[in-house]
């Protein structure tokens, strides 16, 4: 490792320790809106109400939010709970299904657990709301809002021109799709260029669409290094009978995917939507390296859940009411496929005002255009 980056590795954990419970806010939030479109990494509630195994609404889930168990997939803060109170929000950004008027003009969460770009993936997991749909949540949305601004579209335009859109979706494309032979016949259908090539053709239309209905600075993360989450350890490592290796063709697979987000990025700023800029978030990276090296951000374990049933914790995820590890500030991984609130703060705070795991510029620059 070249002593540039293990030079940020260290200052980036140092930043860490001092954020397990606190993040640090602006007088004034720096922008009068956030919007968010994703899945289980990010849903804060919205499939409370589904009829979905994809739920996180019951204990232990939420064990250290303020709140309890409200919807979100980790023990407290999710990654753009985070982000928010970086940016100054006072409170946390609300799911969309719980808001309606003028609340709408600080932002809303549509991510929903078991998303994808696709429509179908997620369906072996129960009722979610699709990129797709949330895309369609969001112009209603926008219909709602343009009341406040007295019908004046141009008005309502220039104040979403100053709003954070985040959107990260992908992972269940592969995980709960994919991969999934057994369900879905995409794998037989495709290959691992050719899959990554359709979902780009669809992600290119649905981000396309935010930007008609007002998005311009918008935040795109890739998916995360998933063939070494503790599912993926547990399932992969007992059918070869091995322990601690990564399933690398899902990782793999994941790559080519993430190098075509970054591409299609580049092909936005360029001039593809006017006036628009997009941001990168390399999550891959990021995830990769945050495992790689654990005892240098304060982890002890990075391979196994905290709460989960079975090899790596991961075989079966966390269940209702069971006892999860005391101490979760040592722990990577949440439950069998997401992280603990403890990583995603240091994952918001690296990716808020460093390029490290950003392009071609950080939240904050963009944040600030």
């Amino acid at each position: 490792m070249g002593i540039l980056r293990f030079m940020l590795l260290v200052s980036l954990g140092l930043v860490l320790f001092g954020l397990k419970t606190t993040v640090s806010q602006p007088q004034q939030a720096q922008v009068p809106c956030f919007f968010i479109f994703g899945d289980s990494l990010v849903d804060n509630g919205n499939n409370n109400r589904l009829i979905s195994l994809a739920r996180a609404n019951y204990r232990p889930y939420g064990i250290d939010f303020p709140q309890g168990s409200t919807g979100r997939f980790t023990n407290g803060r999710t990654y753009v709970d985070a982000l928010a109170q970086i940016f100054g929000f006072r409170t946390y950004i609300p799911p969309y299904s719980r808001i309606r008027g003028q609340a709408l003009l600080r932002g809303a969460n549509f991510a929903s657990g078991a998303a994808g770009i696709r429509d179908e993936t997620g369906d072996n997991l129960g009722a979610h709301t699709s990129m797709n749909q949330q895309v369609e949540l969001y112009t209603s949305a926008v219909e709602q809002m343009l009341r406040y601004f007295r019908g004046n579209t141009n008005e309502l335009q220039r104040y979403l021109s100053r709003c954070i859109f985040y959107t990260g979706m992908g992972s269940n494309d592969y995980l709960n799709n994919y991969f999934m032979p057994d369900f879905y016949s995409t794998s037989t259908t495709f290959n691992d260029k050719t899959f990554a090539d359709s979902l780009i053709k669809d992600y290119t239309q649905q981000l396309t669409r935010l930007y008609q209905f007002g998005a311009r600075k918008v935040v795109v993360t890739g998916v995360g290094q998933i063939g070494c989450i503790p599912y993926q350890l547990a399932r992969y490592n007992n059918r070869n009978n091995s322990s601690g290796r990564c399933n690398e063709k899902i990782n793999n697979a994941i790559v080519l995917f993430n190098s075509q987000v970054k591409n299609l990025v580049d092909r936005f700023n360029k001039g593809q939507l006017k006036g628009a800029k997009f941001v990168y978030l390399d999550s891959y990276k990021s995830t990769y390296d945050l495992a790689a090296n654990g005892a240098a951000y304060g982890f002890e374990v990075v391979d196994k859940g905290c709460c989960g049933v079975g090899r790596n914790n991961g075989q079966i995820t966390c269940l209702p009411l069971q006892t999860p590890c005391p101490d979760r500030t040592k722990y990577l991984f949440w439950d069998a496929f997401h992280p603990t609130e403890t990583a995603n703060i240091l994952l918001a705070k690296s990716n808020f005002n460093s390029r490290a795991y950003s392009y071609p510029m950080s939240i904050q620059e963009l944040a600030n255009l």
